[in-house]
């Protein structure tokens, strides 16, 4: 079933995300989308994450289909004009991307290239997401006419506990069909943050999947907490993780994860879950998967 159709039915909705590699190999790739394939609706590739050079979401998106995985485009407006946006959107309908998550993308001081590389933030996220829904209805940004419309769903990025009632109004108002969040851990706090959320009636109007990431060390946890803003570490996941390495490290991770996603299946509202596992997503998405019972 294509994602978008996913999304409109009554069932729980399962993405992740695939990080592209830094080498330029087609296998690696692969090797992730059979993993991913049999056991989410579709995945994000992402677009030069953490600011850093990563094989092109559009090389990906076509070997990600090639291996039966939907994918979820993500791009972003830091690396991009407004030529080059639309360049690639168009070239990502044509070669089968049916999704994109508009992003503005992360700031270039987070990676090596801040001295190097300017940002060009033609336009930000909301833009982004007024652009795409702009070529769906078979206008470019300058005013030509396209005589194919595209048809993408928008995804959209929401970040609890930081985002208000009206910037998530504002970007369904600029066309996301659905969101997907920040990391989650402390699952309280999001309810909290999510009810009045749902009683606005934007999750009605695009539905929300929220994030899950199986932690590995609580190094990686307090670096989250710390610098992430909207993600908010419980002291129960941290004492959790404490002491343990390696493989020990791994499974409490796992079983955080398949706890977290367990008890947001009972959060009213909430359409599913995107499962995030950088550097090891063929391992743990499917074991988070497995653990929490979920089938696609």
């Amino acid at each position: 079933m294509p994602f978008r159709d996913t999304l409109s039915s009554a069932g729980f909705v399962v993405t992740a995300e695939l990080g592209p590699p830094v080498d330029p190999d087609p296998e690696a790739v692969r090797l992730i989308a059979r993993a991913l394939a049999p056991v989410v609706h579709a995945a994000n590739v992402t677009d030069n994450q953490a600011a850093s050079v990563k094989l092109s979401p559009l090389a990906c998106s076509v070997w990600m289909l090639e291996e039966g995985l939907e994918p979820i485009i993500q791009m972003t407006t830091r690396d991009r004009n407004v030529l080059a946006l639309q360049a690639d959107l168009l070239g990502a309908w044509a070669l089968g991307v049916r999704a994109v998550l508009a992003l503005g993308g992360d700031p270039l001081r987070v990676g090596p290239y801040e001295a190097i590389a300017k940002p060009v933030g033609d336009l930000d996220s909301l833009g982004l997401a007024r652009l795409i829904t702009r070529l769906n209805e078979g206008e470019l940004a300058a005013g030509e006419t396209l005589q194919q419309p595209t048809g993408f769903l928008v995804a959209a990025a929401a970040n609890p506990l930081v985002d208000t009632i009206e910037r998530l109004e504002q970007k369904v108002a600029a066309g996301a069909d659905c969101f997907q969040t920040n990391i989650v851990y402390d699952v309280d706090r999001f309810a909290a943050w999510f009810a009045p959320v749902v009683q606005a009636g934007v999750s009605e109007q695009a539905p929300v999947l929220v994030g899950v990431t199986p932690p590995r060390s609580t190094r990686m946890l307090q670096h989250l907490h710390d610098n992430v803003p909207g993600v908010e570490v419980d002291d129960a996941t941290f004492a959790r993780m404490a002491g343990l390495e390696g493989d020990a490290a791994k499974t409490a991770g796992i079983q955080i994860a398949v706890e977290i996603v367990q008890r947001l299946r009972d959060v009213p509202g909430v359409a599913g879950v995107h499962i995030m596992a950088p550097r090891w997503e063929a391992e743990a998405v499917p074991a988070v998967v497995a653990g929490a019972g979920l089938r696609i």
